[in-house]
C-alpha cells in the first residue's frame, strides 16, 4: 500500500498499533513533548496521535498547515485545546469507552484497601506478629456502608453497579445532567446531601471550570466525620491542601488518590506525610486491556483519514 498520509506520534504506542499505522501511513516521531517540537511535528503532518501527557496547544494546532485531525489514545481531551481545534477546522478523536472498567475496578480496589488494610496486616504477619495482627477486629465491610458517587457517567455507573449489585452497599449519586434509571439500586441526591450522607465519596467527573477545586475545604467540611474520599478522575478537582488538613485532623478517616495536581506530586507535598492517604501514580487505566483499547484509536484515525481523503 502506497503511503498516503503523514501521522505524527508524540509518544510511542505498542508495537501492534504502530504496525497498523505504518501499513497505511508514514510515521513521524517527536523528539520530545515540548511545544516547540510539537509545532515542528504538526507543520509536517496530516494527523497527530498523542497521549494524555502531551499538551496540544493552540500554537501547535495553528502550526499545522495540512493538519486535519488530532487523535488521542486517552478518554479525556483536557490536554488538547479543543476550542482552538474547532476554530482551525481540526477534528479531534478520543477513546471514551477504553478504560471505564479498569478505572471502576481500581476505584473499588482503593475503597477496599482503605476499609481493609491488607498490606499492613500481611506485613505484620511477615514480621512474625501473627497473634498481634489478629488481636483486634479491623476495618469495615462495604456492604454496611453508603457510597456516594459524584459523576454517574461511564466510570461512575460501573462503580455504582459493583458497589450495589456486587457488595450490597447503598449508593447515592449526583450528576449535573439527568442520568439513569440504572439496573441496580441508586438514589439521585443533591451534592450537599451526598457529601453529608456517604461513608465513601468517589469522584468521576471531567475537569471543567465548574469542577476545578470542587472538593474544597467547604465541601470536605460537609462530609460525614470519619468518611473516606476516592479520586480517580482529575487531580485538580480536589484542593489538595484542604484535603491534607482534613486528613491530619481526622475529620476524614482516609483518602485514596490516583490523580493529583500537579503530577507527579512533589515529595515535599504535605499529602505524603498523611499516613491515612493512599497515593498511586495515575495508573487506574493502565491495564493491558485498557491500553489496547486506547491504542485502537489508531484504527479509528486511519478510518477517518480514509473516509475523508486528502
Amino acid at each position: 500500500m502506497s503511503v498516503r498520509w503523514r501521522i505524527g506520534l508524540s509518544e510511542p504506542l505498542d508495537a501492534a498499533a504502530e504496525g497498523r499505522l505504518a501499513a497505511g501511513a508514514e510515521l513521524l516521531r517527536a523528539a520530545s513533548r515540548d511545544e516547540d517540537e510539537l509545532v515542528r511535528l504538526a507543520a509536517a503532518c496530516d494527523a497527530l496521535l498523542v497521549r494524555s501527557s502531551t499538551r496540544v496547544t493552540r500554537r501547535v494546532l495553528e502550526a499545522g498547515g495540512a493538519l486535519r485531525v488530532v487523535a488521542t489514545a486517552s478518554v479525556g481531551t483536557d490536554h488538547i485545546d479543543v476550542a482552538a481545534a474547532e476554530a482551525c477546522g481540526i477534528h479531534v478523536i478520543n477513546a471514551p469507552l477504553a478504560n471505564a472498567d479498569s478505572v471502576a475496578e481500581f476505584t473499588v480496589g482503593l475503597m477496599l484497601q482503605m476499609l481493609r488494610p491488607i498490606p499492613r496486616l500481611a506485613g505484620q504477619y511477615a514480621e512474625g506478629w501473627f497473634a498481634a495482627a489478629r488481636e483486634r477486629p479491623h476495618g469495615r465491610e462495604l456492604r454496611e456502608l453508603t457510597v456516594g458517587i459524584i459523576g454517574m457517567g461511564r466510570v461512575g455507573s460501573r462503580v455504582g453497579r459493583i458497589c450495589a449489585a456486587g457488595f450490597g452497599a447503598r449508593v447515592l449519586y449526583n450528576d449535573i445532567v439527568p442520568v439513569g434509571p440504572f439496573a441496580f439500586g441508586a438514589t439521585a441526591v443533591e451534592q450537599a446531601e451526598l457529601l453529608a450522607g456517604s461513608d465513601v465519596v468517589t469522584l468521576h467527573v471531567p475537569l471543567t471550570a465548574e469542577t476545578r477545586g470542587m472538593i474544597d475545604a467547604a465541601a470536605l467540611a460537609r462530609m460525614r466525620p470519619g468518611s473516606y474520599l476516592v479520586n480517580t478522575a482529575r487531580g485538580a478537582v480536589v484542593a489538595a491542601g484542604a484535603l491534607a488538613d482534613a486528613l491530619r485532623s481526622a475529620a476524614l478517616a482516609g483518602a485514596a488518590l490516583d490523580v493529583t495536581d500537579p503530577e507527579p506530586l512533589p515529595r515535599t507535598h504535605t499529602l505524603w506525610t498523611c499516613p491515612n492517604c493512599i497515593l498511586t501514580p495515575h495508573v487506574a487505566a493502565r491495564t493491558h486491556g485498557a491500553l489496547a483499547r486506547m491504542y485502537a484509536v489508531a484504527d479509528e484515525l486511519l478510518s477517518w483519514l480514509a473516509c475523508t481523503g486528502r
